[in-house]
């Protein structure tokens, strides 16, 4: 531990080897959905890494790791809660729109401007976008298809919704809702495949 305090990353890398399988363990006894647990782990560890400084002074890592799974579990669990509350005002305000011509406008007009920000998107990104939102995939089949890992998947679609939510806040704005609305609407229509 001494040498991953010190910023030496083959040692902190080992101290990750040994550890990863029982912070997972932990982790996915209480998110049972294991990309979400996969991410928690990385976040406990992002976090060990980031505080590596006081790595010397621990004693017992393994209970401190537990601490820090356990903190990550609720945080999670906390941005979840808080996220499916935004998502359901979203809901009931976009359940009070009525469909008029304008309405279909404004999605057809936000289709174009994301299929436009979709294609300036680099090649492995863009296709992972496609892949996962519109053909509807999941990010193992992905990785097999583009020949990388579910985490270099993962992060290319964070990536791409990460630059269309951007690039759309600042462009229209009030697209932004509709299109969060879409793909947690086509996230729940996925899951019910």
């Amino acid at each position: 531990m001494q040498q991953s305090s010190e910023g030496n990353a083959a040692a902190f890398h080992e101290l990750y080897q040994l550890h990863k399988k029982g912070v997972f363990a932990v982790v996915n006894l209480r998110i049972p959905d294991l990309d979400d647990a996969k991410d928690v782990v990385q976040e406990v560890f992002l976090e060990l890494w980031l505080k590596r400084e006081s790595l010397s002074s621990i004693r017992d890592l393994k209970p401190y790791l537990y601490i820090v799974a356990r903190n990550q579990v609720v945080s999670a669990f906390r941005k979840k809660h808080i996220q499916m509350r935004n998502e359901g005002i979203l809901l009931e305000g976009l359940n009070t729109l009525d469909h008029s011509a304008e309405d279909s406008a404004i999605a057809r007009e936000l289709y174009h401007q994301i299929n436009h920000l979709v294609e300036r998107l680099p090649e492995t990104t863009r296709q992972c976008y496609h892949l996962s939102k519109n053909e509807g995939k999941r990010n193992g089949e992905i990785a097999d298809i583009l020949n990388i890992s579910e985490k270099t998947v993962r992060n290319n679609i964070s990536e791409a919704l990460k630059r269309l939510r951007s690039s759309l806040k600042e462009t229209h704005p009030e697209m932004l809702a509709l299109l969060i609305f879409m793909l947690k609407c086509f996230s729940v229509v996925k899951n019910l495949m």
